[in-house]
């Protein structure tokens, strides 16, 4: 299995995965994401076993923390444990920083895939676009100002009209 940074021949496929496994609800614009891409916000690696691509994960860059703002494998290639090691070498290319992602609480499966492959429950949760997400992470605490500075590069200045804190 390989990673490496997703070029131009490689759109069609990160773009129809990435429309077959999320929610038009939970999708941001694709050209937004490239844009921010171009930008060096944001990167989009493709996920391939034996030259062939089987997936891909869009991260977006804080000073201190990455956002894991999107990962999926092909369904084909699922239950193979080809997440995990794809997940697993992801955290390697960036061993020194720390993840969190953004987790639906109606998601059936994804945030036990998370929780075996390294990822704590922190505890907490933003609402964004009228869904209630469960923030994960690589480290047992997660310092949700740090997350900010991730939405603030993300979404701009009003980032907290976007992304609300949620007490539960």
């Amino acid at each position: 299995m390989d990673i490496c940074t997703a070029g131009s021949l490689d759109k069609k496929f990160i773009l129809d995965l990435y429309q077959k496994t999320f929610p038009l609800k939970g999708r941001q614009e694709f050209s937004l994401i490239e844009r921010r891409t171009a930008m060096g916000e944001m990167e989009i690696l493709l996920i391939r076993e034996e030259r062939k691509p089987i997936g891909f994960a869009i991260l977006a860059y804080g000073e201190k923390l990455i956002l894991l703002d999107y990962f999926a494998i092909s369904e084909r290639y699922r239950g193979q444990n080809l997440g995990s090691a794809a997940l697993e070498l992801i955290r390697e290319l960036y061993d020194d920083r720390q993840f969190f992602l953004e987790n639906a609480e109606s998601e059936d499966g994804s945030k036990f895939f998370f929780l075996r492959n390294g990822f704590f429950e922190t505890g907490i949760h933003v609402e964004q676009g009228g869904d209630c997400l469960e923030l994960l992470s690589t480290q047992p605490r997660l310092n949700f100002e740090e997350c900010e500075q991730v939405y603030r590069s993300l979404f701009g200045t009003n980032y907290r009209e976007i992304v609300k804190l949620v007490n539960k």
